[in-house]
């Protein structure tokens, strides 16, 4: 399957691990986004200008204007300039290389480690013994 280039740019509005997620296990990761029921302003600075934002619908991705706060509109709303369904983005990842797909799996597993671990190095930072206190 291939995505149109508006597709692509949609795709790209996702966070990286997200998109590493999905390219790892399309099934889990697209019923996670689904139902986090997510949006924001708009990366790509043509679309902030143009004045729509990334939405998440229970049947997929969209960029489309504000005003639908209920999450209301179907994937043919002419609000939408581009939109992809969670069996399109399954497809379509699908249809990557097993070797990418691999890829992404492990650079997703190393980097939730090096979050982890400089998480850790940050919360440890400037720890010492507790002072006593008078209470």
């Amino acid at each position: 399957m291939t995505l149109t280039n508006d597709q692509r740019l949609l795709f790209s509005e996702l966070e990286s691990w997200q998109l590493l997620a999905l390219a790892d296990a399309p099934d889990y990761w697209c019923k996670h986004i689904r139902d986090s029921q997510g949006g924001g302003t708009a990366r790509n600075p043509e679309w902030r200008a143009a004045g729509v934002w990334r939405i998440t619908y229970s049947w997929g991705l969209a960029m489309s204007e504000i005003g639908d706060y209920m999450h209301e509109r179907k994937r043919d709303a002419p609000e939408h300039r581009v939109t992809l369904t969670w069996a399109e983005i399954t497809r379509w990842v699908e249809s990557l290389p097993a070797e990418l797909r691999a890829e992404a799996r492990r650079q997703r597993k190393i980097g939730i480690a090096l979050v982890s671990r400089v998480v850790d190095q940050i919360l440890a930072h400037g720890v010492t013994e507790p002072e006593p206190t008078l209470w």
